[in-house]
């Protein structure tokens, strides 16, 4: 069973509920509208082919039935044009869909000019496209569909072949009682049909508009933060240097054993601090700059492990259960965002006054790489639904970016981030989708 990957910290927002294939989205409002059409002229068809074998017998001779069926055809030919538009990349354009309501409307006048004309009690059919025509349509379009549907209409007067009511063992009243009802029925059906599936389509795009929106303001508040610190790595950098040549010095003069093993500590922890302004001064920050490689998930994390152990106060155990699923991600920023999180980790675990190693999972969950961090530290703090935004952090000296960075680079490339609480402690779950496989 697949495992779900959203978690109440980390959820991305939601889409509407309903079935995708009832609610269509699209890159573009004029494609979600060709869908649509595709979509209810299939309706059509098939109400079509059964009012035909009702009536064929009230019809007036060969003619009207190969008129009929003509129409047919030439929806058919329609819809499967539609679909191979649908197929090719694109936006739809109001002129396409302007035509195939053209089409349809010249369909529905073909059915009523063989059907009775303007006494055939479904006529009001007529509206539904006129409906279609204004949410789907500018306004010029519009007001021309709306001719063109007058004109269709005035010339059934003209136009039309008589239907045989006598024909049918039904009468004539109880006949046209029944396809005024009928017509009533299908055209408010339709209508509201039409207008509820169009009003959740286009919340579900405004839904998705709005988190790419909040998703893009996200980026640019990770990015202010990343011109910031690298303006902070510059300077920096030049005292740091200083500091290393006068340890140098310092070095040369004591030379006794107690010295030199704190010069050596001293040593380390600078050289870690170089090292975090060096990427500082590379990445800026922002887990969207170019150094994006193609590796084993569990290489990545042996990469950033080793570096995090260098300074750190507690062991770390590491299982690899990846099967060597590969992921495309910044290696800078991701080795960055997986030592955010072992120092979150170590920190949470040491306030709670246990000293056990940490446990790092390196999982492969279908198409998914999955890193794990589980500690026995204080659990989740009162505001758990706060974690992971910018700048919320319980720590005294947390600037509030590890979780949030490490999101974004999840989140960017298709993953996600889950803290989830255990009796004694928390998991991080840090996933991201298989890497696709490129021809050799």
């Amino acid at each position: 069973m697949k495992r779900s990957y959203e978690g109440i910290e980390m959820r991305r927002a939601s889409s509407p509920s309903g079935p995708h294939w009832l609610f269509p989205t699209a890159p573009d409002e004029g494609t979600v509208w060709l869908i649509w059409l595709v979509r209810l002229r299939w309706l059509a068809l098939f109400a079509q082919a059964v009012t035909l074998a009702f009536v064929f017998q009230m019809l007036d001779g060969g003619t009207a039935i190969s008129t009929w069926v003509a129409a047919m055809g030439l929806l058919v030919a329609a819809n499967a044009w539609a679909t191979g538009r649908l197929s090719q990349r694109g936006a739809a354009t109001s002129v396409e869909v302007f035509g195939h309501l053209i089409i349809d409307v010249m369909a529905l006048t073909m059915f009523f000019a063989v059907s009775g004309g303007p006494d055939n009690p479904f006529t009001p059919l007529f509206l539904v496209h006129i409906a279609m025509a204004a949410v789907m349509l500018p306004p010029g379009y519009a007001g021309m569909l709306a001719v063109v549907v007058l004109v269709c209409y005035s010339a059934l007067f003209g136009l039309h072949l008589p239907i045989h009511y006598e024909r049918h063992s039904l009468t004539e009243a109880t006949l046209v009682r029944l396809g005024q009802w009928l017509a009533f029925s299908i055209t408010s059906l339709s209508v509201a049909g039409f207008v509820v599936g169009i009003s959740r389509t286009l919340r579900r795009r405004k839904e998705q508009l709005l988190e790419a929106q909040d998703r893009t303001a996200r980026v640019d508040r990770l990015r202010s933060v990343g011109t910031l610190a690298a303006g902070a790595a510059h300077e920096l950098n030049t005292p740091l240097s200083t500091m290393a040549l006068r340890l140098r010095r310092i070095s040369r003069r004591h030379e006794d054993p107690d010295t030199e093993r704190d010069l050596e500590v001293i040593s380390d922890q600078l050289e870690r601090c170089t090292w975090i302004v060096r990427r500082l001064l590379v990445g800026a920050g922002d887990p969207e700059v170019g150094d994006i490689e193609c590796k084993p998930l569990a290489t990545m994390v042996e990469e950033a492990v080793r570096l995090w152990s260098r300074g750190a106060t507690l062991d770390i155990a590491v299982e690899d259960a990846s099967k060597g699923v590969l992921v495309e991600l910044p290696r800078i920023a991701f080795q960055q965002a997986l030592i955010n999180l072992l120092e979150n980790a170590r920190e949470a675990q040491e306030e709670a006054g246990a000293f056990d190693p940490l446990q790092l999972r390196v999982l492969r969950e279908h198409d998914v790489g999955v890193v794990e961090i589980a500690d026995r530290g204080v659990g989740l703090p009162d505001k758990a639904d706060q974690v992971g935004e910018p700048f919320f952090t319980t720590k005294p000296t947390g600037t509030g970016l590890g979780v949030f960075v490490a999101r974004q680079i999840a989140d960017g490339a298709g993953g996600g981030l889950q803290y989830v609480p255990r009796t004694k402690g928390t998991v991080a779950r840090w996933w991201f989708p298989q890497a696709p496989r490129r021809p050799a």
